[in-house]
């Protein structure tokens, strides 16, 4: 068979098998190492991080074949609401990955072709997403560790595999159409790349009769010569990983480089709605504490509530009118913005993003900003040297209104964001134009201003630009949202 394949042979890949105790290619490696299903890796285990990865990339049933671990698992799952997937738990005692009879009986449990995948890597839905897309047309699929080498560029050529090394991943080639494809292989063979381990496996290769071979240690390798016999019949592709984040976590300094994968693909996520300010400081600053609560199981709402006291904190020592409060307010409202960083960071690693976390984010921000517009204006309202009691209260009031009516106008735009339908009905330069708006919303920078007008103890000129910049962003945002509205009617 080429690579051209009937329509009756292509289906979804919506089927994962996870390896839960031991790799795909590699089992001895596996067991020998002191990383496992049960290893923390960004805040959780690496079993949960994979189930949720799965889910995100569009994986509807996972079966897991599952050692001693089995009850350790089992009560990480239970009760999980991040988790909407349906889990299967095979005992290996049962269903021995090595053994042909396994996967000749999971044949049953999948259409068309699976997943297969260990439990020792840390990798992005946007992988799945990829190995789901290309296994659709029944081929095998493997994703090699060397950039560059994409199986959609080499069509009308086929893989050659070395399967001869005891305990490694396969090693593999470009060979020409026609040419043998089996062959043993130099380590120095040009184009050599390696397997990670995780397969796509079209499940016809588990059914093929015929003569069921053994790996370099002896025993049988039911999933090594499934994709030998993909190879014979032309009818493998291979994903190259340079697209996507992959880490082994057997490896050395494994977990350690895993995180930092994770948290460098939080930098690319975060970097367009980031300021200045959160671009140099408060992200640095808050990865280092973003890592101290997912070491603690620090859920993102508490880290939100945290960030809210430390906020209202620091408000209060702006109320009581002195230099060095101020100063000190100053600097707990930076650490509130921190904070407020950690909480969406820790989200996003956690799988933890939430509706409500979301709206608890933003009401959280506003209030702190209300509490130190109102705690400012207390202040200097204290300090006659400036200005009249009354011409304080008023300006701080003033911010504090435009504040909560920026507020609500911001709940209303997310609200008819989420009716896709809706939003989709407005103009594009009225969605651009909104859009370019609720990004400010996320800014930081406001904290910079207040600290330096702190230390220069100017902070009523920080009152007044604060009123007059709360207030024109009130009314684009009320003007904006009135706009919408209005399209949306008509």
């Amino acid at each position: 068979m080429d690579g051209t394949l009937k329509q009756s042979e292509i289906s979804t890949v919506d089927t994962a098998i996870l390896l839960a105790s031991s790799g795909v290619f590699d089992s001895a490696a596996a067991e020998r190492s002191p990383v496992g299903a049960l290893t923390c890796v960004g805040g959780m285990t690496l079993f949960q991080r994979t189930l949720c990865t799965l889910q995100r990339g569009g994986i509807a049933h996972v079966l897991i074949l599952v050692g001693e671990e089995e009850r350790a698992l089992r009560s990480l799952v239970h009760g999980d609401d991040r988790l909407r997937m349906v889990l299967r738990w095979l005992s290996v005692r049962e269903f021995p990955p090595l053994h042909a009879q396994t996967w000749e009986a999971l044949t049953g449990e999948m259409n068309g072709a699976c997943l297969i995948l260990g439990c020792h890597i840390v990798f992005f839905p946007s992988l799945i997403v990829s190995l789901r897309k290309e296994g659709r047309t029944g081929h095998a699929v493997v994703p090699i560790g060397q950039p560059g080498d994409r199986g959609d560029a080499h069509h009308g050529r086929r893989w050659r595999f070395d399967f001869h090394r005891d305990g490694q991943p396969p090693r593999m080639t470009v060979a020409d159409r026609g040419a043998a494809v089996l062959d043993s292989m130099a380590e120095e063979a040009s184009g050599l790349a390696s397997a990670v381990d995780l397969v796509v496996l079209p499940v016809r290769f588990f059914r093929t009769s015929g003569r069921w071979g053994r790996s370099a240690t002896g025993a049988m390798d039911p999933i090594r010569l499934a994709l030998e016999r993909a190879a014979l019949e032309g009818a493998v592709r291979v994903l190259s990983l340079a697209p996507h984040g992959y880490q082994d976590v057997r490896e050395t300094d494994g977990p350690r480089n895993a995180e930092r994968m994770l948290f460098q693909a939080l930098q690319v996520v975060q970097g367009s709605l980031d300021g200045v300010m959160d671009r140099y400081v408060n992200r640095k600053l808050s990865r280092l504490c973003s890592r101290f609560f997912l070491r603690l199981r620090c859920p993102p709402t508490v880290i939100t509530v945290l960030s809210l006291m430390v906020g209202l904190t620091g408000a209060a020592c702006f109320a009581m009118g002195s230099y060095w409060l101020d100063i000190l307010g100053a600097v707990l409202f930076q650490v509130a913005v921190i904070f407020d960083c950690c909480d969406g960071e820790v989200a996003r690693l956690t799988f933890a993003e939430s509706r409500v976390g979301q709206v608890l984010d933003i009401v959280a921000d506003n209030i702190v900003h209300m509490a130190i517009f109102a705690g400012v204006a207390w202040g200097v309202a204290q300090n006659s040297l400036w200005q009249s009691s009354s011409l304080s209260l008023i300006v701080g009031a003033v911010a504090i209104v435009s504040t909560g009516v920026a507020l609500w106008c911001v709940q209303r735009v997310k609200s008819l964001k989420a009716q896709s339908r809706s939003w989709q009905s407005l103009s594009l330069t009225l969605r651009s134009r909104v859009d370019g708006i609720l990004e400010r919303v996320a800014n930081r920078d406001f904290s910079v201003v207040v600290a330096v007008c702190a230390c220069l103890g100017i902070l009523p000129w920080f009152l007044w630009l604060g009123a007059v910049g709360a207030s024109v962003f009130a009314v684009l945002m009320a003007w904006n949202l009135r706009q919408a509205l209005r399209s949306r009617q008509s």
